[in-house]
């Protein structure tokens, strides 16, 4: 069984800190991983809700491997996508479409 590391990684709005947990485990193949990462940030998004918390930046990271001891972010080749999420729900971000996006020029402000 392929081993996967989940990332989430929690910030509450007028917080300066953010919580970050790291897990590895084996599962059958990514689609399997895909959805427990996805039933995690379901978790997440449930209870910040019943916390009342706004989120200011949270996601649930996926990386192929067992990776716990490493720094990761999305620029790890091992990085296979996202749940980002918001106040009503959650959106996957596949390590293409970041890639993709690392080119795109930033949207003016």
């Amino acid at each position: 069984m392929p081993a996967y590391t989940i990332v989430t990684t929690s910030a509450a709005q007028g917080s300066d800190e953010a919580e970050i947990n790291t897990l590895a485990d084996d599962f059958g193949n990514e689609s399997e991983a895909i959805g427990y990462a996805r039933r995690m940030a379901d978790e997440m998004l449930g209870l910040a809700t019943q916390l009342s918390l706004d989120f200011d930046y949270s996601n649930v990271s996926l990386y192929e491997g067992d990776l716990i001891d490493e720094e990761l972010d999305p620029q790890n080749p091992s990085f296979v996508g996202m749940w980002i999420l918001d106040e009503a729900a959650v959106a996957f971000i596949s390590a293409a479409e970041v890639r993709e996006n690392e080119g795109a020029e930033p949207a003016p402000q």
